[in-house]
C-alpha cells in the first residue's frame, strides 16, 4: 500500500537553497492501521526532483569517505556515512519527525541516521533493527537497490534465532513480502519488530539507502 500527500495536509520545508521537503504529511487512521498490521507503509511524494538530486550528490560525495560497515561480504552494506557528516540527511531526519510520530501514534524522537552503501552487491542479512530504532524510514538515494523482504510471520524471533534460520540450507532466501523503496518518499517500517532481509544481486554501480531511525524517549 502506498499513500501520497495531499495539499491540505502537507507543510513544506523549503530553505534558501530551494530544496523542498514536504515534511508534515500526516497519515490518516486507515494508513496507521495498515502500517500497524503490515509493519510497513510506503509514503510517496515527500520531496521533489531537486531534493532527490541533492541527496544523491551528498551520498555520492561521501561514499569514498564512508566507514567500513563490518566484514566484507554479500550480506551487509560495504560502507556507511553518518548524519553528522551529511547535512542534508540530518535535515531530512528532523523534517520527517511529524510523519514518524503520526505513523506510530506516539512521541518519537530522532536517534540515528546514515547512508548504507552497497558497492558491488545489495544483499542484507535477515535481521531486526538496533534498540535505537522503533521505527525506520528508508529510501534509495543512489543507484538501484532491490526490494526489502519483510517477514511478519517471524515477529518475536531473537537475532540468534534469525541467524540460525538463515544458516539453514533449506531456508528460502527469496521468501518474505518484497517491498520497494519509494524514489521521492520513504518506506516506513517497524524494523525492530518485523525481521527483514534482501536476497541480494550484483550491482553494476554503487547504490545507497538512507536509513532514518526514531524511538520513544521514555
Amino acid at each position: 500500500m502506498a499513500t501520497t500527500p495531499r495539499s491540505d495536509d502537507t507543510r513544506d520545508d523549503t530553505r534558501s537553497d530551494g530544496i523542498r521537503i514536504a515534511a508534515a504529511r500526516l497519515p490518516g487512521p486507515a494508513d496507521r492501521r495498515a502500517f500497524t498490521a503490515r509493519g510497513c507503509l510506503a509514503v510517496e511524494g515527500l520531496w521533489d526532483d531537486r531534493c532527490a538530486a541533492a541527496l544523491a550528490h551528498e551520498a555520492g560525495r561521501l561514499l569514498p569517505r564512508g566507514r567500513r560497515a563490518g566484514p566484507d561480504g554479500p550480506e551487509r552494506p560495504s560502507r556507511q556515512a553518518v548524519a553528522a557528516d551529511a547535512p542534508l540527511l540530518a535535515r531530512l531526519h528532523r523534517a520527517l519527525v511529524p510523519l514518524a510520530r503520526a505513523l506510530a501514534g506516539r512521541l518519537l524522537v530522532p536517534t540515528c541516521a546514515w547512508y548504507n552503501y552497497y558497492e558491488q552487491h545489495d544483499g542484507i542479512w535477515l535481521h531486526i533493527d538496533i534498540d535505537a530504532s522503533e521505527l525506520a524510514l528508508l529510501t534509495t538515494v543512489l543507484g538501484e537497490v532491490g526490494p526489502l523482504h519483510l517477514h511478519p510471520a517471524l515477529r518475536g524471533r531473537t537475532q540468534d534465532q534469525l541467524d540460525a534460520l538463515q544458516r539453514d540450507p533449506d531456508w528460502d532466501r527469496h521468501s518474505g513480502t518484497a517491498v520497494r523503496y519509494p524514489r521521492r518518499g520513504v518506506l516506513a517500517q517497524l524494523g525492530r519488530a518485523v525481521p527483514h532481509h534482501r536476497p541480494g544481486r550484483p550491482l553494476a554501480r554503487p547504490g545507497a539507502v538512507a536509513a532514518l531511525h526514531y524511538r520513544s524517549p521514555f
